[in-house]
């Protein structure tokens, strides 16, 4: 469950940076061992690696979960503010998308 930090109050924002922490108590690093040496399939370990030179193979890189969350916070967070502003953002999946 995120946590608001910072930058709101009593459901108003207060122009400061808003801070969210979102905890994961669940990973485990050793869990990674495996894959020290392999791309995931689906995942973009071998693209950060060529454009890097380095990956974390422990799960904790640029590309994954825990990280991109930062993203997706900030990106809700937006949504609410462009929402107050009548701004609806929506997207199709491609099961849904009309064929050509």
């Amino acid at each position: 469950m995120p946590e608001l930090l910072s930058g709101v109050f009593e459901g108003k924002t207060l122009g400061t940076p808003i801070g969210i922490l979102v905890r994961n108590k669940e990973m485990h690093s050793e869990d990674y061992a495996a894959l020290k040496n392999i791309a995931r399939p689906g995942h973009a370990d071998f693209s950060y690696f060529a454009k890097y030179g380095v990956y974390d193979h422990r799960g904790g890189g640029r590309s994954s979960g825990r990280e991109t969350v930062a993203r997706v916070a900030a990106g809700a967070v937006c949504k609410k503010f462009l929402a107050h502003e009548g701004i609806k953002i929506s997207a199709l999946s491609r099961a849904s998308a009309p064929s050509l």
